[in-house]
């Protein structure tokens, strides 16, 4: 006897017996396509007991059934034993209730009539499905503006980006995350338009199959399951990456640092080499720390600089705008400073003496703190030269 690949990977046959065989058409409104699934897997001695995601079969003898879904004409849990009764006299048996759909009907004697006997009945049948389809659509709508409004806003406001271009998101779990959303578009309207399409032709009087493919259906849910999964694994792979990320040589960097050394200021060059750290995320095109001095031996001053290439201009400027509104909860003095080759300069001098210089030319934004005896507010000539510089290295 020929093995088949289920022999040799037997976690691959459990597989598919519980996941993919139990696995539904996508979204069900392929009313055709659901009723020939579950016809399909009668024949294979599977019956259903409870319709979802992931069905509940009973095995028996394989046989030819019919099943039908009936709509439902109000919010039930199942119905009520008069309908049962009138249609097991009919010769069909309830099965389950998809929560605000259907019910599910089974029928084992082929001569028995239809639950439908004419196409506009069934089509009026669909109203309450009709009515909470549209509301279904205008939330949905609802949530893609909001969704659209949260991006708009994300790439616009001041505070948010000077908090996110700190943040480290490595970028293909942003990427991951954006395709998931993306995903349910094309099955949301897959699903609408088939819904719609045979509802319209029952209420024109034009009689539909029963049966109808159901593969590309179940494939959309095999999509959605790969897309929800990975989506997971990409939140948990966000969750379990490291809180901090070391400094490094600026040697170590195979293109130029954006940053102004202590030597570039005229002071004294500290007594290691500057390190930095090329923040990942799509929030900026570039994000970098620069750490000079302070921690080791006895350099006499301290340097932290944080360099931001955003992706527009405005929104470095909204960011400017957003620091100097930030420094008046700090304890010092503010000064903004002007010089033709900056589009804004602002020097803050906490109580301590510590200096903090912002400078943004065009999308670029550098913050500058520093602890030694120079005034940063005679440097910007220094500062405008080498954001000019870091500006020809894209």
């Amino acid at each position: 006897m020929k093995r088949t690949i289920f022999d040799w990977l037997p976690f691959l046959k459990r597989w598919k017996e519980n996941f993919w065989d139990a696995l539904a058409p996508a979204m069900g409104f392929d009313t055709p396509a659901v009723q020939a699934w579950l016809e399909d897997r009668a024949a294979q001695g599977l019956f259903l007991d409870r319709y979802g995601w992931l069905c509940d079969f009973t095995p028996g003898e394989p046989k030819a059934v019919r099943y039908r879904l009936e709509p439902l004409a109000r919010r039930e849990k199942a119905p009520d034993r008069h309908r049962r009764e009138l249609f097991a006299d009919l010769g069909w048996q309830y099965v389950c209730t998809v929560r605000k759909s259907w019910h599910i009907w089974r029928c084992d004697d082929p001569s028995a009539s239809e639950l439908f006997t004419d196409p506009e009945t069934e089509g009026d049948a669909y109203r309450y499905l009709l009515r909470r389809e549209r509301r279904n659509m205008r939330w949905l709508w609802a949530a893609a503006a909001a969704i659209l409004a949260l991006v708009v806003w994300d790439f616009c406001s001041g505070p948010h980006l000077l908090r996110a271009a700190d943040h480290w998101s490595t970028w293909w779990i942003t990427v991951v995350e954006w395709l998931n959303v993306a995903a349910l578009i094309p099955v949301g309207i897959y699903a609408e338009r088939v819904f719609r399409r045979y509802i319209r032709a029952l209420k024109l009087g034009l009689p539909q199959p029963h049966r109808g493919p159901y593969r590309r259906a179940r494939a959309m849910s095999m999509v959605l399951v790969v897309f929800w999964s990975v989506l997971i694994l990409t939140r948990v792979a966000s969750i379990l990456q490291p809180s901090s990320h070391p400094l490094e040589p600026v040697e170590t960097f195979d293109r130029p640092v954006p940053c102004v050394t202590l030597s570039e200021l005229g002071d004294a060059p500290a007594n290691r080499t500057p390190e930095a750290l090329r923040i990942q995320n799509f929030t900026a095109r570039e994000s970098w720390w620069v750490s000079e001095g302070g921690s080791r031996g006895s350099d006499p001053v301290f340097v932290l600089a944080k360099y931001y290439r955003m992706w527009l201009p405005f929104q470095a400027e909204r960011m400017a705008k957003a620091w100097v509104e930030e420094s008046a909860t700090w304890k010092g003095e503010l000064e903004a400073l002007f010089l033709p080759d900056l589009d804004g300069a602002w020097r803050f001098r906490f109580d301590d003496g510590t200096q903090l210089l912002l400078v943004r030319r065009g999308a670029q934004l550098m913050e500058y703190q520093y602890d030694g005896e120079l005034d940063l507010g005679g440097k910007l000539e220094v500062f405008a030269a080498a954001l000019a510089r870091f500006e020809e290295t894209v």
